[in-house]
């Protein structure tokens, strides 16, 4: 299993279309690759805690997991989220981190 985190800075007079774009275009992503067996679990999150906030933005952690690393080039690649990453570019006021690599432990509830 792979786990990949990214911290988005959105600025805040953008919230509400960044979130409605984020349903729109990459939880379809999500959805078609859960079906495929290749993303465990994925979630978007407003971040109330940084070690690194932003001024003017309100900041989101996207995590997605994925069975193997292929789920995680297969969601990179995916037509819907190369659109949808070059409009969530618009987005952004601050630089975006990227974490990922081999999950060592999950819990499942």
């Amino acid at each position: 299993m792979e786990t990949v985190a990214v911290v988005l800075s959105v600025g805040r007079d953008r919230v509400e279309e960044f979130e409605a774009g984020f349903r729109e275009h990459e939880l379809p992503v999500w959805r078609d690759l859960e079906v495929r067996g290749l993303v465990v679990g994925a979630t978007l999150n407003r971040l109330d805690i940084s070690s690194r906030p932003v001024t003017g933005a309100i900041q989101y952690l996207v995590v997605a997991s994925f069975s193997t690393d292929e789920g995680h080039h297969a969601h990179d690649s995916h037509p819907g989220f190369q659109a949808w990453n070059a409009i969530a570019d618009t987005f952004q006021v601050g630089e975006a981190l990227a974490f990922g690599g081999e999950t060592i432990l999950q819990l499942d509830g």
